[in-house]
């Protein structure tokens, strides 16, 4: 099984010429981690390591407010549970990016973000700068990134800094072993205003557009290919999707040969829809 088949393609015309691997190798761009905003921090981090056997880390707590449980994997990528553990002052470092969390927590919590990983933050502007002249690089408690204002359409898509002279994803020698042999992220669905605008943005990467796909639950989506993985873009528009709710809405978390194919949907944290996915072959 293959990225672009992981939840089928559209039947008919849609379907003819679909790639059937949409990954794009030479791409910089990664897939690197995905926030998650939730209200019971404790109680969905303990469902996910009872019911779904990830290990879960214990929650780290930011300046800002905000607390992280992460999920790390063996490739480099990670989910990150994040709450706020308290109400920070206007003057808090990190005060809006906590209100966006409090705001998403309020309308029923789910994906924040899709954090990619690739150029240095000097290379993202140097290749995008000029299609988005919004992109600006910035510093704080997490280290550098490269993001859009709150207000744009692309404010759900950010970089992070990856280490010095990565061409691959790290391997994290720390990461847990999961009990269902979870072992990195291999796509993730995001909901744009202006899914043509992000798809052209993926583009100036080197991505690969290999057209449209579908999820099981009816979701369609542009199969976009970066390197080792996929980003699926749905239009909001057409779902009538609410603009202040989370973007990422589903993502597939690829496990061993051995692990369990299953669907995980998570209530509390806006019905965010993990599939966990046994690799086959040499994945």
């Amino acid at each position: 099984m293959v990225a672009c088949a992981l939840f089928g393609t559209v039947s008919g015309a849609l379907a003819q010429g679909t790639p059937v691997a949409c990954v794009a190798p030479g791409s910089p761009l990664r897939l690197d981690h995905v926030p998650v905003a939730v209200g019971d921090l404790e109680a969905l981090s303990q469902r996910l390591t009872d019911e779904f056997g990830f290990r879960v880390q214990d929650p780290e707590r930011g300046e800002n407010g905000l607390a992280a449980a992460a999920i790390p994997f063996g490739d480099g990528t990670r989910l990150e549970l994040k709450t706020v553990a308290a109400a920070p002052g206007p003057d808090t470092p990190g005060a809006a990016e906590a209100q966006r969390y409090a705001d998403l927590i309020a309308d029923g919590g789910g994906g924040a973000y899709l954090a990619l990983s690739g150029p240095d933050p000097a290379g993202v502007l140097d290749i995008a700068g000029e299609l988005e002249p919004a992109l600006a690089a910035t510093s704080g408690e997490a280290g550098r990134r490269v993001g859009f204002p709150r207000d744009h359409p692309l404010h759900a898509v950010f970089f992070v800094d990856p280490d010095p002279g990565a061409r691959e994803p790290p391997i994290m020698s720390g990461a847990p072993e999961h009990p269902n042999r979870a072992r990195g992220l291999q796509a993730v669905w995001i909901m744009a205003e202006d899914p043509e605008r992000l798809t052209r943005f993926l583009l100036a990467f080197g991505a690969r557009d290999c057209g449209p796909s579908r999820h099981p639950e009816h979701l369609y989506g542009r199969a976009v290919g970066i390197r080792g993985g996929t980003v699926y873009v749905v239009d909001a528009r057409l779902w009538m999707a609410d603009p202040g709710s989370a973007p990422v809405v589903s993502l597939t978390v690829l496990g061993g040969p051995e692990s369990v194919s299953d669907n995980i949907v998570l209530g509390s944290a806006g019905g965010l829809w993990i599939e966990l996915r046994p690799s086959e072959g040499n994945e």
